[in-house]
């Protein structure tokens, strides 16, 4: 699912019955949570995209009116900048999977995890290895791998956790 995919689709009741159509989205870490939606007097109504699951044969309920204020509106378009503050292009596109959200920012992807979403998106940029990190015996991480937490979990079992973290600088 794409977030504009969303915006000016119709909403309608499981009994089909048109309830209106949708004008904006509320989301948190990029995934969203709340459709805005009109009717056809323009009056607005939310749509929880979430509201109840079933977990251990259990009924588990979210308050709605909770999760709503952690929301903040998703907006094509918002110009996006690095953690250290170089613009790196405007929200083109947020795509939704089932493990995952992922941003098009510019021509670029970035994991929606990474991105602070606000008037302006905030995008902590991985970090990758500049050189390769070997072990004396050979080579344990490649140039161009992004330190992630499994990344450096295999540097410290060859004992060069260090060696990765400087060579990242």
């Amino acid at each position: 699912m794409k977030l504009s995919e969303l915006f000016g689709r119709e909403v309608t009741t499981k009994d089909g019955d048109r309830r209106g159509w949708v004008r904006g989205v509320l989301g948190k870490s990029g995934v969203p949570r709340f459709l805005l939606c009109f009717d056809k007097d323009e009056r607005e109504f939310d749509i929880d995209l979430d509201p109840a699951r079933i977990l251990c044969g259990q009924i588990v309920y979210e308050d709605a009116a909770a999760a709503k204020r952690e929301c903040v509106p998703l907006r094509l378009g918002a110009p996006a900048f690095s953690a250290g503050g170089k613009f790196l292009g405007f929200l083109a596109e947020i795509e939704y999977a089932k493990n995952y959200a992922r941003c098009t920012i510019g021509r670029k992807k970035f994991r929606a995890e990474n991105v602070a979403f606000g008037d302006v998106l905030i995008v902590e940029l991985p970090r990758t290895l500049k050189q390769d990190v070997t072990d004396g015996g050979g080579t344990v991480l490649k140039r161009g791998t992004v330190l992630s937490d499994r990344a450096l979990e295999r540097a410290a079992e060859a004992g060069q956790y260090v060696q990765a973290q400087l060579k990242s600088i």
